[in-house]
């Protein structure tokens, strides 16, 4: 028996987990709105301090921190973003996968979200450290957030029920097996991505838009709707060993 594709359209609970700041409306900035319209909680987790991407070198870093925390609380307000959480490790920097991974379980225990949202790990060609511990810290993290030996923070796990976690949605992904339409929360999405000033100039703020505008008509080519946007959605089952078979 085939595991079907999980239904991300009856997500309540929503958790995902960027790299940095601005990595989730990039990626996936239209159908987390959507779903936030649609009624879903929608939280982010954002891994790094970001403080590498800032541009204005003259800036401390607490200035800095205080600048990247507002352009994000501006851009959830478009999205929908019920919550923001940060971990704070180092941008490009150096940090353990294993205390990445008991942060994001521990936040999955915490929130006990029905789907993540992160970085495709095994997009051919990502050179970038950040994406690629992310992307695998959350997809192991789904895999084995049930196992109660698996220690993360006594008191979360002491208060922790179990649940199920429905699915993980992956963006900035070469093998998508959903295209999610995003037609009437495009422009929330691209407001949102206004909102990144730290991190770009205005002509480069203005190359992103029109990268993605490019990208999100593409997916949708051949489609009922005008813009859309690549997802890989799994179950957690799908994440270990590929004996099963999947409905994709």
């Amino acid at each position: 028996m085939a595991i079907p594709v999980p239904n991300l359209r009856e997500a309540k609970r929503i958790l995902a987990i960027q790299p940095h700041y601005d990595d989730n409306d990039i990626g996936a900035g239209g159908a987390l709105a959507a779903l936030a319209g649609g009624g879903a909680e929608v939280d982010y987790l954002t891994v790094t301090d970001d403080l590498v991407g800032v541009l204005d070198a003259t800036l401390s870093d607490e200035e800095a921190t205080a600048r990247l925390r507002s352009e994000q609380e501006s851009a959830g307000t478009e999205i929908g973003v019920k919550r923001q959480y940060w971990l704070g490790f180092p941008d490009a920097g150096d940090y353990d996968h294993h205390t990445l991974r008991r942060e994001i379980i521990r936040h999955i225990r915490m929130l006990r979200p029905d789907f993540l949202f992160s970085v495709d790990p095994w997009l051919p060609y990502e050179a970038h450290g950040d994406h690629l511990k992310t992307g695998r810290a959350v997809t192991e993290a789904a895999l084995l957030y049930g196992f109660p030996r698996l220690a993360t923070d006594p008191e979360v796990d002491r208060d922790y029920q179990s649940h199920t976690l429905i699915g993980i949605a992956l963006y900035f992904t070469l093998k998508p097996n959903q295209i999610f339409d995003i037609s009437e929360f495009r422009d929330r999405k691209h407001r949102a991505i206004d909102a990144y000033r730290a991190q770009f100039t205005p002509e480069s703020i203005e190359q992103l838009h029109r990268g993605l505008d490019f990208m999100e008509r593409a997916w949708a080519e051949g489609k009922a709707f005008s813009h859309g946007e690549a997802l890989k959605l799994l179950s957690p089952a799908q994440l270990h060993c590929g004996l099963l078979p999947v409905d994709d």
